[in-house]
């Protein structure tokens, strides 16, 4: 045996791998070409190790779309200074759909399974719903809350998948201040 070929375990200090440089190396293929683009041996060859060690570094692949879904939507709020309910809305709701519509393919695999939301898209969820109960306070089935989740989810799907980059905020938020309005009146 030569003494470049290695066997067995590469040591510790060998290792040029964790599961933030996985998540730093899976976040771009997922945004770029989806959940299915993504697999432990493309990882391993991007990072010159094995489909093992991705896989002892980041768990089964459902831990790292959860991984993945934590930290594309990592502080989607931000501030939030809304001086009305209203314009609260239309804060939660641009900084959401500017980070659902680059991570579209991951929004996907979480409205496939709801187990892989992150607790900053619960957080989105949960400041959405203070603000629709403060303009909509009769509004007993969160019917408000829903239809803006729905709209938004719908709009970016949309957006995503229009090869012809048609679909602006400009046009999303046209509607949501439809739907504000109309909420407002009722």
């Amino acid at each position: 045996m030569n003494a470049r070929s290695k066997v067995g375990r590469p040591k510790a200090s060998d290792q040029k791998i964790s599961k933030a440089r996985i998540i730093e190396v899976a976040l771009p293929i997922v945004q770029r070409d989806g959940i299915e683009a993504l697999s432990f041996r493309t990882l391993a060859d991007q990072l010159g190790v094995t489909p093992m060690a991705v896989t002892y570094h980041s768990g089964s692949r459902q831990q790292l779309l959860a991984d993945l879904v934590a930290v594309a939507f990592k502080d989607t709020l931000g501030q939030v200074d809304g001086a009305t309910a209203s314009d609260r809305v239309r804060q939660i709701l641009t900084a959401y759909y500017t980070r659902a519509l680059a991570n579209a393919h991951l929004l996907r695999a979480v409205l496939s399974d709801p187990s892989l939301m992150s607790v900053d898209l619960k957080h989105v969820t949960g400041a959405l719903g203070t603000c629709t109960k403060d303009l909509n306070d009769g509004d007993a089935g969160s019917v408000l809350l829903h239809l803006l989740i729905d709209y938004t989810h719908g709009f970016v799907l949309s957006a995503a998948s229009d090869e012809t980059d048609t679909l602006t905020i400009d046009d999303y938020l046209r509607g949501i201040n439809w739907v504000l309005d109309r909420a407002r009146r009722t």
